[in-house]
């Protein structure tokens, strides 16, 4: 499964081939599922990326990959939202549209194989690979290989993904348009970037209260010329709260996930004296949150919280695991903006 000769593809004429590879590749690692890029038409865009330890070559001929591309993509009406489909060996593949207007996809994140949904029995595997003629003993130590997830934790990386691969391309777009009128370094630039970095944060939040159940949360963004934490962009808030609210660094639960470079998760009962004194809201059964950086070393640009008044959804560590991914996920994303936008305003002005 190389990659074929795609000179001529939207894509890669507004996202250099090399930027759009490490994406996918970074997707792959913090998703740890298997990531295509492809056209409506099923042209590989660029390489297929795999996370580490997975047997590439086993995986496309035992599992057959490739052969979901039309059933999942089909040629004569390409899908228009996020799609999925589970093949007869028990393997999950979802597309994930990425456009360049609203009305134009120009690609697909092809993700998978991967299991979602409660692993099948051994058993029952392998009496219906029997029944189906296929020798189970090749497939399912493939099939115990792949990752397992949640409806709602990978429909929820799914919508992070959409949201992001439109950004980029349609970051770069803009890009281009505004090298044919404005010199680089303009306020243009610097609200394109920030537009687009919103958008993110805002398919973060929609993403994580997804994932999680929450009954609401928001996005704290870091001003360092006033050193305070204001929200961003926020669910079940009120406008006023919204406009009202301010931290400084080290403040609230939040200046403290942001200072300590950690996810927080404080309840009802918990007796550590570093949350208890800024516990504000005795109404909430539960409360996440969680710093948001570019990347692994980078000091945290945002924080996400997330909050539930019910009893029954406190947060787990299944949420902070699934949490871990969509932050990465955004993260990634965010770091790319401005070289991507950088990137396509060069080539457009030479």
């Amino acid at each position: 499964m190389e990659s074929r000769t795609a000179t001529d593809s939207s894509l890669l004429g507004l996202v250099e081939f090399s930027r759009w590879q490490r994406l996918q590749d970074h997707f792959a690692s913090v998703l740890g599922i298997p990531l295509r890029t492809v056209s409506a038409s099923h042209e590989l865009l660029v390489n297929p990326s795999w996370p580490t330890g997975f047997d590439a070559d086993r995986l496309i001929e035992h599992l057959k990959v490739g052969e979901e591309l039309e059933p999942l993509i089909p040629s004569t009406e390409p899908p228009l939202d996020i799609s999925s489909m589970t093949t007869l060996l028990g393997v999950t593949y979802a597309a994930t549209p990425i456009r360049a207007t609203a009305e134009h996809i120009i690609a697909y994140f092809v993700a998978g194989p991967m299991v979602v949904g409660p692993r099948e029995n051994e058993l029952q595997f392998r009496d219906r690979m029997n029944a189906m003629g296929l020798d189970p003993n090749l497939i399912w130590p493939r099939i115990l290989s792949l990752k397992l997830y949640t409806f709602a934790s990978i429909r929820s990386a799914l919508t992070l993904m959409e949201e992001v691969g439109t950004s980029i391309v349609q970051l770069a777009y803009q890009a281009k348009q505004l090298s044919s009128i404005l010199p680089p370094g303009s306020h243009a630039d610097r609200s394109v970037v920030s537009y687009h970095m919103d958008r993110i944060l805002h398919a973060l939040l929609e993403a994580a209260t997804l994932a999680t159940k929450a009954d609401g949360g928001s996005v704290m963004v870091y001003d360092a010329a006033k050193e305070t934490l204001h929200v961003k962009v926020a669910q079940g808030l009120s406008d006023a709260v919204v406009s009202s609210t301010r931290m400084r660094s080290g403040e609230g639960l939040a200046g403290l996930a942001v200072e300590q470079r950690q996810i927080l998760v404080v309840d009802r009962d918990t007796t550590d004296e570093r949350f208890i004194g800024r516990m504000n809201r005795p109404e909430l059964a539960s409360s996440l949150v969680a710093p948001l950086a570019p990347d692994a070393s980078s000091e945290p640009i945002a924080v996400l919280s997330l909050r539930t008044a019910q009893p029954q959804r406190r947060f787990t560590q299944e949420h902070i695991d699934v949490l871990r991914s969509l932050l990465a996920l955004a993260g990634i994303a965010i770091g790319s903006l401005r070289a991507v936008f950088n990137q396509a305003r060069t080539s457009a002005s030479s």
